[in-house]
């Protein structure tokens, strides 16, 4: 068993390794395994490896805005070098318009409370699990709002997804509430609470 995560470390993780990297402070596990890649003159890196990884970057750092340092910039470069295209790379962020109305309807229904944003939502869509985590960052746009947390059910339970920019911690209020994450990104899911 090998275990590389950039999450803070809880009481609850995974022993008997073979490799335990952790590091909360690189941008993202992708980051990581760049990083281990970079350094194993055997391993070959193919685009599409170097695209997933260069995905992984730029989601968790929110497009190299959070999160990120000179060793981040450093990754993304060596992955450039491996023939990671940036354009093609975001187009595996890209929607149809029918995801961008539920994602933009989700966005507008929320309230703000102590600098929050908080938005219940209303209805199902087939991809509303992509659909959520990509409304609580676009909360974080607005004004004076430093948290978001986007709530909704599916099969019994309540799901949140809560995003921040850093001075609100989300991983400590999800965990509180049984989930985890990371202080800019968590989640969590609650049986039989509506």
């Amino acid at each position: 068993v090998v275990v590389i995560d950039h999450h803070r470390k809880t009481t609850e993780y995974i022993d008997n390794t073979v490799l335990f990297y952790h590091e909360p402070f690189a941008s993202s596990a992708s980051e990581m395994v760049s990083l281990l890649l970079e350094y194993t003159p055997t391993a070959e890196v193919s685009k599409g490896l170097a695209e997933a990884l260069m995905a992984g970057i730029m989601l968790d750092t929110k497009g190299f805005i959070m999160k990120t340092g000179v060793r981040t910039f450093e990754v993304a470069a060596w992955l450039k070098q491996k023939n990671a295209d940036v354009p093609t790379v975001k187009r595996l962020f890209s929607a149809s318009m029918e995801h961008y109305r539920f994602k933009a309807q989700t966005v507008a229904s929320a309230e703000i409370y102590h600098r929050s944003a908080i938005s219940l939502v209303e209805g199902t869509h087939p991809d509303i699990r992509t659909i959520v985590p990509q409304a609580a960052d676009e909360l974080l746009a607005i004004d004076n709002v430093e948290a978001s947390f986007v709530l909704y059910e599916a099969d019994g339970f309540t799901i949140i997804s809560a995003r921040s920019m850093g001075a609100i911690n989300v991983q400590l209020i999800l965990e509180n509430l049984g989930g985890g994450g990371h202080q800019t990104m968590a989640g969590a899911q609650l049986k039989g609470v509506y």
